[in-house]
């Protein structure tokens, strides 16, 4: 019995890889054209934690984020588990450790 194929770690599994069409090949952003049982070290697969991450959530909407207004940007505020300086959290992009928040309340 096979394994599932969604879980073999692989380019044709991988979200930097697009099918080409020609003999099953995958163009990776990385390698260029490659198999679509190659493998490298920056294999990012389909998992919703990953993708989650790259869809443009930003500091702002992570839980850890400690909003702390300014007269000019409401946006202000401190990432709790990596800095004690203020940032924009509209303008960072998401973390490694991010963790969706619910609706911010005003």
């Amino acid at each position: 019995m096979r394994k599932n194929d969604g879980n073999i770690k692989c380019c044709k599994n991988c979200i930097k890889g697009i099918h080409v069409g020609i003999r099953n090949e995958i163009l990776c952003r990385e390698k260029g054209i490659v198999s679509p049982d190659f493998c490298c070290s920056r294999f990012m697969g389909f998992e919703p934690e990953t993708l989650q991450k790259h869809l443009g959530y930003r500091c702002s909407d992570c839980i850890h984020f400690t909003f702390m207004p300014d007269l000019r940007n409401s946006n202000y505020g401190v990432c709790s588990m990596f800095s004690v300086r203020k940032v924009d959290g509209s303008e960072k992009k998401a973390c490694s450790k991010f963790k969706k928040k619910g609706k911010r309340s005003a």
